[in-house]
C-alpha cells in the first residue's frame, strides 16, 4: 500500500485500517523508514521553506523574544526537531511494548511501532500549515486531539489490550509522551541558547 493510501485510510476510516494494520507484516526499518522518516520530513520541510523563505524571525517563534533567527539557524533547528523526533518515535514504540503486558496487552515491538507511527499522521501532516499564524496552532491542536483518538482506536486491534483497558493505556501513552516531548523540546531549547550564547553562532543567527 502507498503512503499516499494508508495515511488518507488511517485518517479517514482508521477502524477498518488498524484491522489492516495489525495483519501486517512489518519491519522496524520499513515502519521507521518508510513511513515515519517521509511524513515527518513535512513539518521539517515546511519550517525550512516557508518560516524560513519567509524570514519571520526567531522572536516569532520563541514568544517574541528579542532573539532573531536567520535562515540558516532554523533550517538547522528544522533539522535537529526532526532528527529528535524519530528518535521519540522509537523510545516511544520501546516504552509503549514495555507496558503493554500491564494492561494485558502485546509484548511486541513491531506492533508497538506501527501503532504510534501510523497515529502519528496527522501531526505530520498538519505540518503542511503549522507556520501559518493562528490557523497552524488551530490545525496542530486538531491533529493531536485526533492522534489521541487514533491511539485509542488502535490499542486493541493492534496491541490486543482489553477494551476495559485501552482508555487507561490512552492515558498512560499521551503521559508518556508529554515528559519525553517536554525532554526532547528541552534539548533543542537547549541547543539553541547554547549556540547563541557561545558566541560563534553570530552568522548563524543573522542567516549569513
Amino acid at each position: 500500500m502507498s503512503i499516499v493510501q494508508r495515511a488518507k485510510n488511517i485518517i479517514l476510516k482508521p477502524t477498518d485500517e488498524w484491522n489492516i494494520i495489525s495483519r501486517e507484516p512489518a519491519t522496524i526499518s520499513g515502519i521507521l523508514g518508510g513511513y515515519a522518516a517521509i511524513l515527518a520530513a513535512i513539518p521539517m520541510a515546511a519550517g525550512i521553506l516557508f518560516t524560513g523563505a519567509l524570514g519571520i524571525s526567531g522572536a516569532g517563534l520563541l514568544g517574541g523574544g528579542a532573539i532573531p533567527l536567520g535562515f540558516a539557524a532554523i533550517a538547522a533547528m528544522s533539522v535537529i526537531g526532526y532528527i529528535l523526533s524519530l528518535i521519540t518515535l522509537y523510545l516511544m514504540g520501546i516504552i509503549v511494548n514495555s507496558v503493554s503486558p500491564s494492561f494485558n496487552g502485546k509484548s511486541d515491538l513491531h506492533q508497538s511501532l506501527k501503532l504510534l507511527t501510523y497515529a502519528s499522521t496527522p501531526t505530520w501532516l498538519a505540518g503542511l500549515v503549522s507556520w501559518i499564524p493562528i490557523l497552524g496552532a488551530l490545525v496542530s491542536f486538531a491533529a493531536n486531539v485526533y492522534v489521541v483518538y487514533l491511539i485509542y482506536l488502535g490499542l486493541q486491534p493492534v496491541l490486543g489490550v482489553p477494551k476495559e483497558k485501552v482508555a487507561g493505556f490512552t492515558v498512560v501513552i499521551v503521559l508518556i509522551y508529554v515528559v519525553l516531548s517536554l525532554i526532547v523540546s528541552g534539548i533543542i531549547i537547549g541547543l539553541l541558547f547554547s549556540t547563541f550564547f557561545a558566541g560563534g553562532a553570530t552568522g548563524a543567527l543573522s542567516g549569513a
